[in-house]
């Protein structure tokens, strides 16, 4: 018995040096917890967009200012989805191996998926087996020390940031790096949408090194019942899209899934 608990010890020990060998072998070390930089945030401006998203964006900012000031994806509770799941108040947590990179969250009120980044698959998977999802499908590769990411998937559910909306021609290209003294990492986003975006849109998140015993917290949304029950869903279908999506019931639960 003492024989095998020595080898099963050397075992284990021989597993822990090499993950660490491997972890110091990697181009970068992004892996820990990050905390979003409100002070900078993506972007103060909106950017060129098609006339039908402009407009859509022109009656949110009209209707907030007469009082809708959440929106029914809030109240439900469901996920708040890519991109804007990167810029919560809370923070993020990062786990990297050589086939792929996790990057979890605790955020209140998405109850959010955790996002998975493939790093051995090369292609996405064909338009006829991916799935439509919150956070899309991403795979990424290394050039040198930067993580570029690309993502794709999306269902209709979400938006972009300030209200752009978000449609399934979504494309989203993450470049991914941690400054010199591995205390910030930056998260280049350029976002494409033929029928959203007249362009590429780039904006940069910037996130802060947390202490490494930083433990994740439970962070929990409870539906809001009583203002869910009060909303008038015609009253606002325009500008909200799951409101539209409630009033309508010939809409199907998520478009374009199976």
């Amino acid at each position: 018995m003492l024989r095998a608990g020595l080898v099963g010890g050397a075992v284990a020990l021989a597993a822990l040096a090499g993950a660490r060998s491997a972890r110091a072998a990697m181009p970068a070390d992004l892996s820990g917890v990050w905390q979003y930089d409100r002070d900078r945030p993506p972007s103060r401006t909106l950017p060129k967009m098609t006339p039908a998203a402009a407009a859509l964006v022109a009656r949110k900012t009209a209707a907030r200012q007469t009082g809708w000031v959440r929106e029914v994806q809030n109240l439900k509770c469901l996920p708040t989805g890519m991109p804007l799941l990167m810029q919560w108040i809370s923070p993020i947590y990062i786990f990297q191996d050589y086939r792929r990179v996790a990057i979890l969250t605790e955020d209140d009120p998405g109850n959010d998926q955790p996002r998975t980044i493939y790093l051995d698959k090369k292609i996405h998977p064909t338009a006829d087996t991916l799935f439509p999802s919150w956070n899309g499908h991403s795979i990424g590769h290394w050039e040198g020390p930067v993580l570029v990411v690309d993502t794709v998937g999306f269902n209709e559910r979400s938006h972009l940031f300030q209200g752009v909306p978000r449609t399934p021609k979504t494309h989203i290209v993450e470049r991914f790096h941690v400054s010199t003294d591995g205390q910030t990492l930056i998260d280049t986003m350029t976002m494409d949408d033929p029928d959203v975006l007249a362009g590429p849109w780039t904006v940069d998140l910037t996130f802060k090194r947390q202490p490494a015993d930083t433990e994740r917290l439970e962070a929990v949304c409870e539906p809001d019942l009583g203002a869910l029950q009060a909303l008038d869903w015609n009253a606002i279908k325009d500008v909200d899209e799951e409101a539209a999506r409630i009033a309508d019931p010939a809409q199907r639960y998520n478009p374009g899934g199976k």
